[in-house]
């Protein structure tokens, strides 16, 4: 399974990710029918912020697994996001229970940032 998040949306995820690991430590990836929604909620439960993805928003959306992550910034820069990457494709690997983001970026360059997932629902 598979998303993919191509063009200024990849921004638009950068932005929503980052906002969201200042809420809490852990990131929850939910696909619903109507898209992917991203949660997180601070350790005393006092504050939640969630985003909700329109499929359309994703270049291909097959993805149906809800996990929790521990959050670790996967775009760490914003500023570079923009600059550098064309695409970014989050993947699923449910074997060694991973989820990867592939960021594709100019030049050729290939970044592969794999998170292990810390629970999972099927």
């Amino acid at each position: 399974m598979q998303c993919v998040v191509t063009g200024g949306n990849v921004k638009v995820l950068g932005k929503a990710i980052h906002s969201l690991s200042r809420i809490g430590d852990e990131l929850y990836v939910e696909p619903q029918e109507d898209g992917l929604a991203l949660r997180s909620v601070n350790s005393s439960r006092s504050a939640y912020a969630c985003f909700l993805f329109a499929p359309l928003f994703f270049s291909s959306f097959p993805f149906s697994l809800r996990c929790q992550l521990k959050f670790m910034s996967v775009f760490k820069s914003l500023a570079t996001l923009e600059k550098t990457v064309e695409k970014c494709h989050i993947g699923l690997d449910e074997q060694k229970d991973r989820l990867t983001f592939t960021l594709h970026c100019k030049h050729g360059n290939t970044t592969l940032l794999p998170f292990q997932i810390y629970s999972a629902v099927h």
